[in-house]
């Protein structure tokens, strides 16, 4: 009982820390993205107002078949777009990482490189490593609205020069990255595709839509759910389903082949360390893109079953597709069936089953 205690106090003294009282906003006209305020519901950042995009330095890196281990860095500004590799004719991928996290790591390459093994696209990576590089979760929960908006921007203006159609946009965020893009798709009408990998938990579970993602964010929105158990579990996703379309692989929290030891994860979450992702610390949170990259080329299709709640799939009471089936992954359907999907995976690659 010591001990749970011990970690309810370290879970506030990370997230709680810098609550301010009364509203306050501020503004980036300058940068043309408008005002951000901290009134309801944008209060759930415990008041934490997103830093400047000056300080964020967010950068937009692109893959094409072109450059492929080599990113470009592209601006909003139509020189830099027209002497880039990106063209408009192309669908358009957009890879948005989370906390303490950068967008030029390892993952976000490989899922860059297994997009354009797949196809002939644009594949871009947005580095807000800066505004997630912050010990205090509750600010960089805070400046997701920022890079999100940052984004938005930049899509239209790619959209503005080169004619690219919003529908051929997808964007595929982890963690607050999940969020992020669900900012971008608010301010652009008829953005195509979002997909949330294990969708941020900590201040956004049980939120209003406007500070999370949701069906509204674009066309079709799709979420996969690994790591959606309490904070006291160390439990770093958002189990509510949030999209058109929500996968639980084995049930939603503590994939196979993860440690699950709370207690030697505790001095982590104290000193907030919690950029160490690692296999034992955030196995379950990172184990979504194991299985997203491994979906993109994998002839295997993620099959997932209708299923109501985690613990009808624990009872062994979804394995027939009754009004559809759906594929978990790249292949996830963007007509119907909509709702939500269980399915079980392997504890080591390759992960898919059938």
């Amino acid at each position: 009982m010591a001990a749970l205690l011990l970690l309810v106090v370290a879970i506030q003294s990370i997230f709680a820390n810098g609550f301010i009282f009364g509203s306050k906003e501020t503004c980036y006209n300058n940068d043309n993205i408008g005002c951000f305020s901290n009134a309801r519901p944008y209060n759930n950042a415990h008041g934490k107002l997103p830093e400047s995009p000056e300080h964020m330095q967010v950068e937009f890196l692109l893959y094409t078949r072109a450059n492929r281990n080599t990113p470009q860095i592209v601006t909003k500004d139509a020189a830099s777009i027209h002497g880039s590799h990106f063209s408009g004719t192309k669908n358009t991928k957009f890879i948005v990482h989370g906390y303490q996290d950068d967008g030029r790591g390892p993952w976000l390459k490989k899922m860059a490189g297994a997009f354009l093994t797949k196809g002939d696209m644009n594949v871009f990576a947005v580095n807000w490593a800066k505004g997630a590089d912050n010990i205090n979760y509750a600010q960089a929960a805070a400046n997701t609205r920022v890079v999100g908006a940052l984004i938005a921007q930049f899509i239209t203006s790619l959209h503005t020069n080169t004619h690219a159609s919003y529908e051929t946009f997808h964007l595929i965020g982890h963690s607050l990255g999940s969020h992020i893009s669900g900012y971008a798709g608010e301010r652009i009408h008829k953005i195509g595709h979002i997909t949330g990998l294990d969708p941020a938990g900590p201040l956004f579970e049980k939120q209003d839509i406007r500070v999370r993602l949701d069906p509204s964010d674009a066309m079709f929105v799709d979420a996969i759910h690994t790591d959606g158990d309490s904070l006291l579990e160390l439990g770093f996703g958002l189990e509510k389903p949030i999209a058109h379309a929500d996968f639980y692989p084995n049930g939603g929290e503590k994939q196979p082949g993860c440690v699950h030891e709370v207690g030697k994860h505790l001095f982590s979450l104290i000193t907030g360390k919690i950029e160490g992702f690692t296999d034992r610390v955030a196995c379950s949170h990172m184990r979504v893109l194991d299985l997203y990259i491994e979906s993109i080329n994998s002839h295997c299709h993620f099959r997932s079953y209708p299923c109501a709640n985690k613990n009808d799939f624990n009872g062994g009471k979804c394995t027939s597709c009754g009004h559809g089936c759906a594929d978990m992954g790249v292949t996830a359907p963007r007509g119907h069936p909509h709702g939500t999907f269980y399915l079980t995976t392997n504890a080591a690659s390759p992960f898919c089953q059938h």
